[in-house]
């Protein structure tokens, strides 16, 4: 029997436990959290209270136990540990090393963007000496953000040169190689593309929009699958996307691409090549995949045409330690209306500025147009975050014309 370790508690360990179960392999779950903070350690076969950031004590441990395969959800720490943990051990890791440092790049995946003839957003030119004659040619509204980074932490949308100073010194700051970009905003919706690679072939598996905060256009709160711009990915970018896979020399894998439009013009802004950050229908599709390459089997996988619309609430908190949680075991229960990703549990401390690091977790339904705000309506009326001091920490949300406000 195949022994598969799983890093930490982060979205899509659950469904990887379970099929690979499906397949036979024992499972095994290992992080530094108490069963309620990890809930995932009760699904597996066996569960492992060592720190995913603990890599030589795992390696030592996988020796022993003589481990055959290691994964993990969409945690870009565990991801991390993931990659350094096959490289030691000599596993099959899905990345290669050239896509791997061009997608953890924001410059070097611009750049291999325009040789692909896809659009990205125009770069302003401007370092950390923030010279006055630089700061002149930048039109507003602008956008910084570290070069580097991920979660929209250090990211900034700025309207005047003194948002933009205090944007760029915050995301130099966050900036683990000290780079920062600068770039244009481009207006418009927020379109995700979600890919399993099988054998060098990119297959798109969902491609849903995301609908942003009306005053904070970095926080996105609601999200609807399939997308609504299926015509202009067809014309503008599915064969330039399929010659990035090429050149970035992807063979495996799970990729998502972000993509910005007003309907007209269209601008790519990042590619992360991991699990994407929420659970949708086709996640089967992606865990196979990712099962396929670490366990070295090949089970064929197909992508399956979503039936109906499916909607999702990102859960933003205030700054605040969370005391208790209300709502959403009712929620719970019922199935067949709601699924929930969660994230921040009891005794976190929600920290502002943090980016998804502030979201207590996913709510996603299934309904049509139509009746999307009755769903959203009642998870307002229905979720509560309690601090310590007795305040409710949800942001609550409304749709309104295009915006979440």
């Amino acid at each position: 029997m195949k022994k598969l370790l799983l890093l930490g508690n982060n979205c899509h360990v659950d469904e990887l436990i379970k099929h690979a179960k499906e397949r036979g392999v024992y499972t095994i779950v290992t992080d530094n959290l108490s069963l309620e903070q990890s809930p995932v350690k009760a699904m597996a076969d066996e569960a492992w209270n060592l720190s995913v950031l603990d890599i030589d004590t795992i390696e030592e441990r996988c020796k022993q136990e003589k481990i055959d395969a290691i994964l993990c959800g969409a945690s870009e720490v565990c991801i991390k540990a993931n990659k350094e943990l096959c490289e030691r051990l000599n596993l099959p890791f899905y990345a290669n090393q050239k896509a791997w440092d061009i997608t953890n790049d924001k410059l070097a995946f611009k750049e291999i963007c325009q040789e692909c003839g896809i659009p990205v957003p125009y770069e302003y030119d401007l370092d950390i000496e923030l010279r006055a004659d630089d700061l002149a040619k930048i039109k507003y509204p602008a956008v910084v953000k570290p070069a580097d980074g991920c979660s929209s932490i250090g990211l900034h949308i700025c309207n005047n040169e003194a948002e933009l100073t205090e944007g760029y010194l915050d995301a130099y700051e966050k900036s683990t190689i000290k780079r920062v970009i600068v770039e244009e905003f481009v207006p418009g919706e927020q379109v995700g593309l979600i890919y399993g690679v099988i054998d060098g072939v990119p297959y798109m598996n969902a491609a849903g929009d995301d609908c942003a905060c009306k005053y904070d256009a970095h926080r996105r709160v609601f999200g609807a699958c399939p997308t609504k711009h299926k015509k202009m990915f067809e014309k503008i970018l599915e064969k330039p996307i399929v010659e990035l896979f090429e050149k970035l020399e992807i063979k495996a894998g799970v990729a998502g691409i972000q993509v910005i439009t007003d309907g007209e013009k269209v601008a790519v802004l990042e590619m992360n090549y991991r699990l994407p950050g929420g659970k949708f229908p086709g996640e089967k599709f992606l865990c196979d995949v990712m099962l396929d390459n670490a366990l070295g089997e090949n089970t064929n996988p197909k992508t399956v045409p979503q039936q109906g619309q499916l909607f999702s609430y990102a859960i933003w908190l205030k700054p605040g330690e969370i005391a208790e949680i209300r709502g959403l075991d009712v929620l719970r229960a019922r199935p067949q209306e709601f699924n929930i990703q969660q994230f921040r549990q009891v005794g976190d401390i929600v920290q502002e500025n943090t980016g998804m690091k502030q979201v207590l977790g996913y709510i996603m339904f299934f309904t049509d147009v139509e009746h999307h705000e009755e769903y959203i309506d009642f998870i307002n009326k229905t979720v509560q975050v309690i601090s310590v001091t007795g305040k409710d920490l949800v942001c609550h949300y409304r749709f309104e014309k295009g915006y979440a406000v």
